[in-house]
């Protein structure tokens, strides 16, 4: 992989956050909102770091089995 393509892939579109983990447009601009993951603008358009995403993720209470 070149760095240029290391690049491309360090920012999704808002559109492709949501088919990737299955979360909704406004969630995903909620969770901007509230900082818990980081996007930049160019232009009109909006770009999502995918780092944080993976953070946010990771940071989720994991799940338990019902005793």
């Amino acid at each position: 992989m070149t760095d240029t393509e290391d690049r491309t892939q360090a920012f999704a579109t808002v559109q492709d956050i949501g088919a990737m983990y299955r979360i909704s447009r406004p969630t995903i601009y909620r969770l901007i909102e509230r900082g818990e993951i980081e996007a930049v603008k160019v232009g009109r358009a909006t770009r999502i770091a995918m780092a944080s995403v993976e953070r946010y993720f990771a940071s989720l209470p994991r799940m338990t089995k019902a005793a």
